[in-house]
């Protein structure tokens, strides 16, 4: 092999790792599903506890019980619909992508496990729920932040620190109802409308 291929060689190689760093992410979908699904539940969690919807602590109980089976089946649904052989879904920014929301996924499902088993157990809504808003908005900025640096996509990064934003607000309001219309509106901005431009960026499934 002459120096002049071994330097082609050696160009393409480093084009096609170029190309896999900046290609588009392929998650909006799953950012759109809980982009409109979390609002919802925390609008209705809003409207239950002022008693807008009358039935109290039951009737949050039952309304995040339908929020964790409707939110999980459509992930489940989507994940196995998922197009994995569209360009650019083996780069390291999609492979990043879905481990940190992978994890951050895993830690709220923990999470959840522990204050409902404490609101069993007490026979009383865990404050934990309260207190769910700004950590579920911290996992949420923190898988955008990730997602955005190693794509290097300026709406995620931008998407990112606004969520960090939010987690400021929803803290200093967790003495409020208000927590709940913060958090649905941060989710919003943070998770569905960047979900949204990765949907409209997504490459068709050829090339």
């Amino acid at each position: 092999m002459t120096n002049t291929n071994l330097s082609e060689d050696l160009a393409y190689v480093r084009d096609l790792a170029e190309a896999g760093q900046s290609a588009p992410l392929l998650g909006g979908r799953f950012l759109v599903w809980w982009g409109v699904l979390v609002p919802v539940a925390y609008i209705a969690h809003y409207l239950i506890s002022v008693g807008t919807i009358p039935g109290g602590g039951p009737t949050l109980g039952y309304m995040w019980g339908a929020f964790v089976i409707i939110g999980l089946s459509g992930q489940f649904f989507m994940a196995w619909k998922f197009p994995s052989h569209k360009p650019g879904a083996s780069s390291a920014g999609n492979r990043a992508s879905e481990y940190v929301w992978m994890a951050g996924g895993f830690a709220i499902f923990a999470f959840f496990v522990g204050i409902v088993a404490k609101s069993v157990i007490t026979g009383q809504p865990s404050e934990g729920f309260i207190w769910s808003v700004p950590l579920i908005l911290a996992l949420y900025s923190v898988g955008q932040l990730v997602s955005g640096l190693m794509s290097n996509t300026f709406a995620l990064k931008l998407a990112g620190f606004a969520g960090l934003g939010g987690v400021a607000a929803t803290a200093y309001f967790t003495d409020s109802n208000l927590i709940w219309l913060i958090g649905a509106g941060v989710v919003v901005a943070a998770v569905l409308v960047p979900g949204l431009l990765l949907l409209k960026a997504e490459p068709s499934e050829t090339v």
